[in-house]
């Protein structure tokens, strides 16, 4: 009421709140304290919804488009994903679209109201059909494959990858961007050299097979820059990927 009624700046005020922003993790102190959580002593730990991963994911890599408004966009989907369920309309014969209209938040997805995107669906967005008033969560193997294997995802990832290759300094500095850039936080000592472990095996694999690179990076429209070695580019859009695909990244903790 204080507010006038206007709902965006609630959602503001509860967003940044010292409540909502709290850790999910627990003391022994707190747990005494607050053994219920009824002083909001701590936040919840969830993973996050399907539209807020794509989002996130997008924007971690730099493709992300902030473009407001607009018709609905078609992101890239399964080939023939409605010609089963449509037989009306232009869902049929399903095409992406070439520009930006990829890389759009993922609120301006087009929708077909009886089949959602198959994206979305792995992540327990809600069909249409019915008003659902709480979303169901689970965590299901098909959602890591989704994130390690579908065309954003791994598009995503050789973006990230090329964001981080521009990056000043050694391997390990740029392991470390990487790791900022996607989790928001410094790994530690374990951390990176579990990454670099991972990136040099990588490394040798694809310079000793140079055909691989290109089938990797020949994911999504985006091109692909010429100043950037192919087989570098790839390892580290591996290494992105895996990134991308951890639990921490996709938990709001």
């Amino acid at each position: 009421v204080a507010r006038k009624w206007d709902m965006k700046a609630m959602h503001k005020l509860m967003l940044s709140s010292a409540a909502y922003r709290r850790s999910a993790a627990v003391t022994p102190a707190m747990l005494e304290k607050d053994p219920d959580n009824r002083l909001l002593a701590r936040g919840p730990r969830f993973r996050l919804p399907a539209e807020v991963i794509r989002d996130q994911t997008l924007w971690s890599s730099g493709l992300l488009v902030g473009k407001l408004g607009g018709p609905s966009v078609k992101p890239y989907m399964p080939e023939a994903v409605w010609d089963e369920t449509s037989v009306y309309g232009d869902m049929r014969n399903y095409k992406a679209d070439t520009g930006e209209g990829l890389y759009r938040r993922s609120l301006y997805t087009i929708w077909k109201r009886t089949a959602a995107p198959p994206s979305m669906l792995l992540f327990d967005s809600p069909g249409r059909e019915v008003c659902t008033v709480k979303r169901s969560r689970s965590n299901t193997p098909m959602q890591a494959l989704s994130l390690l294997n579908e065309t954003t995802y791994v598009e995503a990832a050789r973006k990230l990858a090329e964001l981080t290759l521009r990056q000043a300094g050694d391997a390990d500095a740029r392991l470390s961007w990487m790791f900022r850039r996607v989790l928001r936080r410094e790994a530690t000592s374990d951390e990176l050299a579990l990454l670099r472990k991972g990136l040099d095996r990588r490394l040798a694999t694809y310079a000793a097979d140079p055909s691989l690179a290109p089938k990797l990076l020949a994911n999504g429209m985006s091109p692909v820059p010429a100043d950037l070695d192919r087989s570098q580019l790839a390892a580290w859009t591996v290494t992105a990927n895996s990134l991308l695909n951890l639990d921490e990244t996709v938990t709001r903790e």
